[in-house]
């Protein structure tokens, strides 16, 4: 029977340790509170806020580097030293940012320049909106007109007019007149340029400069009169392109590099004059002084992020390819070529253009007369709206990140050479592309003039204790008491700190021991600031401090906030046992405390002897109550009466 009891005893007092174990943890978490660290304490940092502030204002690229962690104090004195040293660094830092700041003012010019530039694209971004909304109904009925239009030119790529391999357009660079164009070398003004080449003294018939004069002569203002030389690469950048996209891909600038690859025939000083125009598309037009002349032309696109484009897919204009049509006073069959291509030539049926081995692509007959075998003359197809300008043409398809080929011209005087997405092989479509949202423009940035700083973060943990006080609140703190004496549990913890967090949550967790009978009212009333809950099954006491509690902690985070101590009210009632208490303290859900243990214990019940005759022997029971509600007890021994 005994066994039995104890054996049942022992086994609620596991249930309780398990039930204590898995009760829920609340998944709320506080950014001030480090489950690990403790409360985060503020230190004054208005001064280095003002310094990051005034250097921003002066143009400095101020950025916040990671907090630096200080660690956690458990004493006031530690806390002071660490607050010292938070200051003392803050100061350095503030010196640090007003040295960069006096730098900064110098440069504010060019950033107020960047800075209108900035606004202008902002608009460009509130007019794109508004029309992504419209293009995307667009696009399906473009997709449709798409697809039926490929199958048309599978069909009909044999005859005269379409390209022998059908493929689509992703490229629109057709007009770029607004575009700003600078280059990497001099500009010349036109008698400069007249200068220049006459110095050369290339002869004394009037066809040696009467080419070179009327290219010179009759050239807009917003061309560009450079001195190509040989092997040198020279660069032309255009930007403010609005006209032009990759795939639905917007460009915004486009770079030319050419390099002038030497010239036979005619006696040049390694250098070729060159005259480039305003519009990408339009290009550059060269005088050969009919000799043998050829550049190399590199081409790279970028998006509204200067990033390059990738354009394979792309189909670019070789056309205007003439033969035939040169001076009759110097050599009638003047050749103009495109060469070096590092694409693919896509040739159109029926054109006089063809791809020969050496790589380049020409026309091997006259294309300019049909009393010379031509299908047309040149003024049938050499125009830049005719129906038949795919006769002097050819298609090149870009296969990889970068265009590079070969402009090349045999006694042709004056060559005209144009780059841009308008082919003239018939009936390409141009692939829709799903419109997406207008990425608004980023602010640019200051002058690059930069600083950083950081906060320091620096964390206290409370100290909490727990004391074991009689009806008259004195300490009794492993002393024995009469069982059903009044036994105190008061539970502190010291004050949160001036700076403290925000503090959304206090509570304290208490698992009674066994034996031990609460006075839940008395407990409320000895603790006014906390809401009181308790499981008589669990024997979990919470305390959860009051709103107003709350309030008033946080009421100047800038002083000390006391947390007043709840008081746990009851009596021990088993005797011969010990009764040992701890509690948790929990801030805002995040950070635990486990505070001391303390311990009273009630007298032993007097042993009572043994019946005559009985052959058992009771031996008394000890017991041990812990705070996780574990319990222990020695088993009832039961042996044979001997004689000693």
């Amino acid at each position: 029977m005994q066994r039995s009891l104890f054996q049942r005893t022992g086994a609620i007092a596991l249930s309780l340790l398990i039930a204590v174990a898995l009760l829920p943890i609340s998944p709320q978490q506080a950014a001030a509170v480090d489950p690990e660290k403790g409360i985060e304490v503020a230190v004054d940092s208005s001064s280095l806020d003002a310094a990051v502030t005034a250097a921003k204002a002066d143009g400095v690229t101020v950025t916040q580097d990671a907090d630096v962690d200080k660690g956690s104090a458990t004493s006031q004195a530690e806390l002071d030293a660490k607050k010292a040293e938070i200051t003392e660094d803050y100061n350095s830092q503030i010196e640090a940012l007003k040295a960069a700041a006096q730098e900064a003012r110098q440069k504010l010019a060019e950033y107020a320049t960047k800075k209108a530039a900035y606004d202008t694209a902002l608009a460009q971004y509130n007019t794109d909106k508004a029309q992504y909304d419209s293009d995307l109904a667009q696009y399906n009925t473009d997709l449709a007109a798409y697809n039926a239009a490929m199958e048309e030119l599978e069909r009909k790529k044999n005859e005269d007019g379409y390209m022998t391999k059908p493929y689509p357009q992703l490229l629109t660079f057709k007009s770029e007149p607004n575009a700003t164009l600078t280059v990497s070398g001099k500009k010349y003004t036109r008698s400069e340029f007249s200068s220049e080449v006459r110095s050369w003294n290339l002869g004394t018939e009037p066809w040696r400069y009467a080419y070179f004069d009327a290219l010179n002569n009759g050239q807009p203002n917003s061309a560009a009169r450079v001195m190509l030389e040989k092997d040198k690469p020279f660069v032309a950048t255009y930007t403010n392109l609005t006209n032009s996209s990759y795939n639905g891909k917007k460009i915004s600038k486009v770079e030319y590099t050419y390099t002038y690859k030497g010239s036979s025939g005619v006696n040049v000083p390694d250098k070729l004059p060159v005259v480039l125009q305003q519009d990408p598309t339009v290009t550059i037009w060269y005088n050969d002084f009919f000799g043998d002349a050829r550049i190399n032309m590199k081409v790279k696109f970028y998006d509204e992020d200067g990033n390059v484009i990738d354009p394979t897919g792309s189909l670019l204009n070789f056309s205007s390819l003439n033969r035939g049509n040169g001076s009759g006073v110097v050599d009638k069959d003047a050749i103009e070529k495109v060469a070096y291509f590092n694409g693919e030539y896509v040739p159109i049926s029926g054109s006089s253009i063809s791809v020969h081995a050496d790589g380049s692509a020409y026309s091997d007959t006259n294309n300019a007369e049909r009393a010379k075998g031509a299908k047309f003359n040149t003024d049938e197809w050499d125009t830049p709206d005719s129906p038949n300008a795919w006769y002097g043409a050819i298609v090149g398809r870009v296969i990889g990140p970068e265009i590079s080929l070969d402009m090349a011209s045999h006694k042709s005087g004056v060559v005209w050479f144009a780059l841009n997405s308008s082919i003239k092989a018939k009936d390409v479509p141009i692939k829709p592309v799903e419109p997406t949202p207008p990425t608004p423009p980023t602010e640019p940035v200051k002058p690059v003039i930069t600083a950083s700083y950081h906060y320091d973060v620096l964390y206290v943990k409370p100290q909490v204790e727990k004391k074991v006080l009689d009806q008259d609140n004195k300490d009794i703190d492993t002393n024995t008491v009469k069982t059903g004496s009044i036994v105190k549990f008061e539970l502190t913890t010291t004050p949160f700190p001036a700076g403290h967090e925000t503090i959304d949550s206090v509570i304290f967790r208490d698992t009674l021991p066994e034996g031990y009978e609460l006075d839940l009212e008395a407990t409320k009333s000895a603790s006014p600031d906390y809401d009181v809950e308790y499981d008589e099954t669990s024997r979990n006491l919470v305390f959860t401090g009051k709103d107003a509690l709350i309030t008033q902690i946080n009421a100047d985070r800038t002083k000390e906030a006391a947390v007043p101590a709840p008081m746990v009210v009851g009596k021990v009632t088993k005797e011969g046992t010990t009764y040992e208490n701890q509690f948790d303290l929990d801030i805002n859900h995040t950070y635990s405390v486990k505070s001391n243990t303390v311990k009273v214990s009630t007298p032993e019940k007097p042993s009572v002897s043994p019946k005559t005759g009985d052959d058992t022997v009771l031996i008394p029971i000890t017991l041990m109550v812990l705070s996780a509600a574990a319990l222990g007890a020695r088993r009832v021994i039961t042996r044979k009466n001997q004689s000693f």
